[in-house]
């Protein structure tokens, strides 16, 4: 009897299936295709737990310590703060957790299937954004490309009209991740041209693509750590960022708590408990997008213009909770602040 099952092995089902075989369990692991390719993704949050995974499988690429946002092209806040994010080799990532999870005793098989309890004494989905309605979904493209841009700086431009925002990210070696994402628009071959088009107005030349790619985030799905009998781990379990994409870190973060909690024997009341700030994290995110939406473009801008740098200090540390930003409002006049707070408790 196969005693864990997982459907899906990106990034949280390939660490869930590494994590879980390693502590004994007899793991079988299902995916789509034999070896992982990039969607979209190379931001990982730097932690502890992250740094490790990084190390152990050697898909560093770069670290990134000083942002830049922009609203509309207007900078509105600039920040050094250290080493904050890593950029990875996502594929090499994942396949290199595959493969760890084989070594550990993981059998892991390519095919299509729907996860549903029985099949194991405990079953995971861990398909990403294909375990949601992609009604709920926000489509990003992302390109590789060669370009001039500085090692360690990373840009963010919010275009609240459309709700998301453009992003240059350095990989570096001369290579960047450009993109775009929004919730207004669904056509893929359009943000291509956008990002194309912003990065042109932005360093005035056009960069060198290498790759393309494009993935949808699951950016309204809700948060559910089992249904029907099945647990759920990273983006699967709606563990994504409303307003920033970020999904990386809480896959692994969740593959690590749901490894933890069946070793324990705690069940979802041990997984739940082991996330931790996680949770409030994604349901920040989740009402400050509902809140975005419900206000029109102009106040939109107006209060993304207003946020204090140590509202960004949180949100690019992956630190940005209920509690810090009740700090935040506590700490500055601004009555644009509190308004947020306000329509949190009503969203």
């Amino acid at each position: 009897m196969v005693d864990v099952a997982i459907y899906g092995l990106g990034v949280a089902g390939a660490t869930l299936a590494y994590l879980a075989s390693r502590a004994g369990f007899k793991v079988v692991g299902l995916d789509m295709s034999p070896v992982y390719r990039k969607a979209c993704g190379d931001v990982v949050t730097l932690r502890g737990y992250t740094w490790e995974l990084l190390r152990a499988t050697g898909s560093l690429l770069n670290i990134v310590r000083r942002f830049e946002v922009r609203v509309g092209g207007v900078e509105v806040a600039y920040l050094d703060l250290g080493p904050v994010w890593a950029m990875v080799d996502k594929p090499k990532l994942v396949n290199t957790l595959r493969s760890m999870a084989v070594v550990e005793g993981a059998r892991v098989t390519v095919g299509k299937g729907v996860p549903g309890a029985g099949v194991a004494s405990i079953v995971v989905d861990a398909r990403g954004p294909y375990a949601h309605n992609p009604g709920g979904s926000v489509l990003t493209v992302r390109l590789i490309a060669k370009a001039r841009w500085e090692d360690d700086l990373a840009l963010l431009d919010f275009d609240p009209a459309n709700i998301g925002f453009y992003w240059v990210f350095p990989l570096g070696d001369g290579r960047v991740n450009m993109g775009s994402g929004f919730k207004r628009v669904g056509d893929g071959s359009l943000l291509k041209l956008l990002t194309l088009r912003y990065y042109r107005r932005l360093a005035g030349e056009d960069p060198v693509v290498l790759d393309v790619r494009g993935a949808p985030v699951a950016v309204e799905a809700p948060v559910r750590l089992v249904e029907n009998g099945v647990y759920r781990v990273g983006e699967a379990a709606g563990l994504v960022s409303s307003t920033s994409g970020e999904g990386n870190r809480y896959a692994i973060h969740s593959a690590i708590a749901l490894a933890r909690a069946i070793s324990q024997g705690r069940g979802v009341d041990g997984y739940r408990e082991l996330l931790g700030g996680v949770l409030d994290e994604v349901t920040l995110s989740r009402l400050l997008l509902r809140l975005v939406e419900k206000l029109d473009p102009r106040a939109s801008t107006k209060l993304l213009e207003s946020l204090p740098r140590e509202f960004w200090a949180y949100y690019f540390k992956g630190r940005l909770t209920r509690s810090t930003l009740a700090r935040i409002a506590r700490g500055e006049p601004y009555t644009l602040i509190l308004s947020i707070l306000r329509g949190l408790s009503t969203a």
